[in-house]
């Protein structure tokens, strides 16, 4: 009844396309852009150090969900990507038992700036479906690199090298997520890190992919 009563006063709208929702909506979609969001068939890609698992190209309502995470503070979101990142791993994990879940770690000050991290929420969200550990703090990023936007890959690459360092020791199987995977050099780094620390093998899974 609370629910309903704040939807009338602060009408719902769409994160994908803005579309007014019903008032009893529980989630910030539509069944049009969940669908969007769901039903690409992304193949997996191979890097140096991770296989990379995504759920869905970076365009459309997968692009304006991202935003909306991202930018405006609607972190009600996470719960979205993460039961459609769920859906994508099972479908793609080619028996793969991850033994915990990691998120790609934002810089403290950029942390602070946004008050959270988007990559984490989502984590924490994925670990229940899943019931699979999950920690935040094992994987740190020591320095606060530039923005990848607008850089090449080779750029990309020194951008990143050595701006990740391992809290201890991690399991052989780890799961990596991000929000967003580009030329995958933020996520390869990471991998890369996270096996010097002991890991044998690790699956990176983005919700949307450039």
């Amino acid at each position: 009844m609370l629910r309903y009563f704040v939807n009338f006063i602060f009408p719902p709208r769409c994160a994908g396309c803005g579309a007014l929702l019903p008032l009893s909506s529980r989630e910030l979609i539509c069944p049009e852009c969940l669908a969007e969001a769901s039903g690409s068939d992304m193949p997996a890609v191979e890097y140096s150090h991770c296989r990379l698992i995504s759920s869905a190209l970076y365009e459309g309502s997968a692009k304006n969900l991202i935003k909306e995470m991202k930018f405006r503070n609607t972190r009600s979101c996470a719960k979205i990507l993460a039961r459609v990142m769920t859906d994508s791993f099972i479908k793609h994990s080619s028996g793969f038992s991850p033994e915990i879940i990691i998120p790609v770690p934002l810089h403290k000050s950029r942390k602070n700036e946004r008050g959270y991290n988007q990559s984490a929420l989502i984590a924490k969200s994925i670990a229940r479906l899943l019931k699979i550990p999950f920690s935040a703090s094992k994987l740190q990023r020591t320095r606060n690199t530039p923005s990848q936007r607008g850089l090449h890959p080779a750029e990309r690459i020194k951008n990143v090298k050595g701006a990740f360092i391992v809290s201890g020791k991690v399991p052989q199987a780890v799961l990596l997520i991000d929000d967003v995977a580009t030329t995958g050099a933020t996520i390869n780094e990471c991998a890369a890190t996270l096996k010097s620390a002991g890991a044998k093998r690790v699956v990176a899974l983005t919700f949307s992919k450039t």
